[in-house]
């Protein structure tokens, strides 16, 4: 395919993701609240206040800003779609309650958990089902990808020595012996990362994803 080709391609894409928000910038997203698209993820909608709930609620802790929850509400959004094709277990009760009162230990008072949630439009019920999409999605990783291959003796001698500052007390390295078990798990963890990694990005190749908070 040309240039003239891709440039086509881009302009139905820019098109498309103008005639969604055009048509949805204004609605009430939840309740009260105006919320307007950020991106397309599939068929699926990505808005502003979904963005802010990863942020105020702290979903990603690694995230420094919108932008980047942005991108990992993207990639979750693909994600969930592929394990709703499949029979994932439920997360138990206990494990959901577990995560919600993590969520609420975050905020000073009761109060302040409650103006949260209203600032995005959200109920503690969706909030909920949030957490509960984010277990399913572990449970999911883990039935696939938690048979990364075994690392060799060799791999793990030179994984510890890439990154024998992890496994230092002060200036003093602990043993290989001493701290090859950990080693291991560090390694297949890393691996596995990798692997998930890959997965998303052919996930992403296969779908129409546009971001309206990009100007290409």
């Amino acid at each position: 395919m040309g240039c003239d080709g891709f440039r086509r391609i881009r302009a139905w894409h820019r098109l498309t993701a103008f005639t969604v928000a055009s048509c949805l910038l204004a609605l009430p997203a939840r309740g009260d609240i105006i919320d307007r698209v950020l991106a397309l993820a599939g068929g699926d909608l990505i808005l502003l206040s979904d963005v802010q709930t990863v942020t105020i609620f702290g979903l990603l802790p690694d995230a420094p800003d919108e932008t980047d929850a942005l991108t990992w509400l993207i990639d979750r959004t693909l994600t969930l779609a592929e394990v709703n094709r499949f029979i994932v277990p439920e997360p138990e009760a206990g494990v959901i309650d577990a995560d919600l009162a993590d969520i609420r230990g975050r905020f000073s008072t009761p109060e302040e958990f409650q103006r949260a949630l209203a600032a995005v439009g959200m109920t503690e019920t969706e909030l909920a089902r949030v957490v509960r999409d984010n277990r399913r999605i572990d449970s999911y990783l883990r039935q696939r990808f938690g048979s990364a291959l075994q690392p060799t003796e060799a791999a793990l001698a030179r994984y510890y020595r890439d990154y024998v500052d992890r496994y230092s007390v002060g200036e003093v390295a602990a043993s290989f012996d001493r701290v090859r078990a950990q080693v291991q798990r560090d390694l297949q963890e890393e691996r596995r990362q990798a692997l998930i990694a890959d997965w998303v990005d052919r996930l992403r190749l296969r779908a129409t994803v546009i971001r309206l908070d990009e100007d290409e």
